[in-house]
């Protein structure tokens, strides 16, 4: 049977890289998205999983965060949802987290590099067909570089189609991808086969926790239906402000007196729609 669990949900991603005892799947995780000349062999992670969190603070971002033994420091979140203010978020984010090391008596060269690594089920990038993206200080036009001293990767899940005969000779990275989108379709066992790391046989051990638990599985079905919300909830205001749009050309193309903003925020998305359709059939028949 399915494990129906989906490391995606943010509750089960906390689990598999912000608990204490899996910082073995969080360095892991990190070697495979970065690929340093040299491993990371330890972490220390700053926010440790509490599942008071998710119980108490349904509508608090969750995020990992953690210093590497040479100093540099991470976060690493999923996102389901993209909201609108997600790019600034994510800059601010990681320019806070260079910026929080300068603390009274340290120097600038003590600064080390911060890394934000977003995992995102949907695509904030449409338009290019890469799934890893790396941005960082650069000069493209003379190729010129500040260092790598602030990263920030975002990973496009959806641009990845892995195919189980894809695996044998998959690497790390894509392993992982493979593991966080479509580990909720597999058998335990039958992961276990396809991804033989230990790191995923652990990786799975957590998700049939989940599955198994009662407790763990209250928390998922919650934030797995708050996630599913979210994601609705984004989609109807992206449809309404599209439509508004349409609507306010379409009048001025037609000459009628503006609806107001206040009007038009009172309509329901069905009324919206059939506004525009109206209004568009008035414009196509003038035409």
């Amino acid at each position: 049977m399915p494990l129906g669990i989906r490391p995606t949900v943010d509750f089960v991603f906390k689990l598999l890289f912000g608990s204490l005892e899996n910082t073995d799947l969080l360095i892991h995780l990190l070697n495979a998205v970065l690929q340093p000349e040299y491993p990371i062999e330890e972490v220390e992670i700053l926010n440790p999983y509490n599942d008071k969190m998710f119980e108490d603070d349904k509508l608090s971002i969750v995020d990992v965060k953690a210093r590497d033994s040479a100093g540099a420091w991470y976060v690493i979140e999923v996102q389901t949802t993209i909201p609108g203010e997600l790019r600034n978020r994510l800059v601010f984010y990681t320019a806070e987290l260079f910026s929080r090391q300068m603390n009274e008596g340290t120097t600038y060269g003590e600064l080390r590099p911060a890394i934000s690594i977003c995992f995102l089920t949907e695509p904030l990038f449409k338009e290019v067909e890469f799934g890893h993206l790396l941005f960082a200080l650069h000069d493209a036009a003379h190729s010129l570089s500040f260092g790598d001293q602030i990263q920030l990767h975002l990973i496009q899940l959806s641009k990845y189609h892995l195919d189980v005969a894809d695996l044998a000779d998959a690497n790390a990275f894509e392993r992982w991808v493979y593991f966080l989108t479509e580990s909720q379709n597999r058998d335990p066992d039958e992961l276990r086969q396809l991804l033989p790391d230990a790191a995923f046989y652990k990786a799975t051990e957590i998700l049939e926790m989940i599955a198994k638990s009662p407790e763990l599985r209250l928390i998922y079905d919650d934030r797995a239906k708050e996630a599913k919300d979210r994601f609705s909830e984004i989609r109807d205001a992206e449809a309404r402000a599209k439509l508004v749009g349409q609507i306010q050309v379409l009048q001025r193309i037609l000459g009628d007196s503006q609806l107001t903003d206040e009007s038009l925020a009172e309509k329901d998305l069905a009324s919206l729609t059939k506004l525009a359709s109206d209004l568009e059939s008035r414009a196509n028949r003038l035409g």
